[in-house]
């Protein structure tokens, strides 16, 4: 789930000047510590959540399927453990995330298809959507298109291990491509309807239905960064969005020219970030402000700023560097 932290706002002041960027390595370093791990340990999720955390007994646990469906059913832990089950790697980012903020992780994740464990309780054939419940009081809903297309997953393990009580035990379902307004955790309930209904957040004000766009992040360095002209300074960051990342480029001039940055990791799988990474060298002192931007396979630019931000931000994320004669 995600929540509604702060957009950062403000006008950035700064000098710009021209700048000549280095040659790519032809073997850019892909273990450099600064990078966090491509998977994000469960220790290191990002966590969000609406209330207290629930506390759900194991044994006395039931997922109930309703609503539009001709075999309700009420499944304990160790029946949808028995099912068969699929495995995908998943970035999601939560909705309320400022541009460049650390709301934003990936896992491995392990659970049974929606859309096969509701064709095992048969669904009704004017059914357009479902609509879950969480044991905190959360609610959210998909289509049904979005069910069938997406791969939603009823997720049980993240990163090779039972879903912990902060991730959402002992059921999590994940929407592919989507924030994390859209991957209800702690969920007892799935409901199958026939009308849209609001999600929690979107009783709030919010618009929860758009996917994640193309966006990028710096990991480093921190900022402010501070280099010697002539020198190069390294950059890193994470590129991620859209249904896969292309390309990620860089600007200090306000967005008048741009230096395409190195993808140094990648997974062949769709809402997976890449890492990126790319050596400037400024030829004169002064203040800078650099940025960054990605597009994704479809030829979807990240834009430059992001006025709607109840849909999520995914404006140019901005990194001061100062340069020193």
């Amino acid at each position: 789930m995600g929540s509604m932290a702060g957009r950062r706002t403000g006008v950035v002041l700064a000098l710009w000047a021209a700048v000549a960027f280095a040659s790519a390595q032809p073997n850019p370093p892909r273990d450099d510590p600064r990078f966090p791990p491509f998977i994000t340990p469960i220790a290191d999720y990002f966590i969000t959540r609406i209330g207290i955390l629930p506390e759900i007994d194991r044994s006395a646990y039931r997922l109930e399927i309703k609503g539009l469906v001709q075999t309700p059913k009420k499944l304990s832990l160790e029946e949808l453990y028995a099912m068969p089950m699929t495995e995908m790697t998943l970035t999601v980012e939560c909705i309320g995330n400022a541009a460049g903020g650390p709301l934003l992780s990936t896992a491995v994740w392990r659970g049974i298809p929606l859309d096969d464990l509701l064709k095992s309780v048969g669904v009704s054939e004017s059914a357009t959507g479902v609509r879950y419940e969480s044991a905190d009081l959360y609610y959210a809903s998909h289509t049904m298109a979005q069910v069938r297309a997406n791969g939603v997953l009823v997720a049980l393990y993240m990163n090779g291990e039972p879903l912990p009580p902060l991730q959402g035990f002992p059921v999590r379902v994940l929407n592919p491509g989507f924030y994390g307004v859209k991957q209800p955790a702690w969920v007892t309930s799935i409901e199958v309807i026939d009308k849209p209904m609001k999600d929690y957040w979107e009783d709030s004000g919010w618009d929860c239905s758009p996917p994640m766009a193309a966006d990028s992040t710096f990991f480093f360095p921190k900022e402010p960064a501070t280099v010697k002209r002539k020198e190069p300074l390294r950059l890193g960051g994470a590129a991620f969005g859209g249904t896969r990342i292309a390309r990620v480029e860089l600007t200090s001039d306000g967005g008048k020219t741009w230096q395409e940055a190195s993808i140094v990791k990648s997974l062949d799988a769709g809402h997976v970030w890449v890492f990126w990474e790319a050596a400037l060298v400024f030829p004169r002192a002064g203040e800078y402000v650099v940025r960054a931007r990605a597009t994704d396979t479809r030829g979807n630019l990240q834009p430059e700023t992001d006025e709607v931000f109840i849909d999520g931000t995914d404006e140019w994320p901005a990194l001061k560097v100062r340069v020193k004669r």
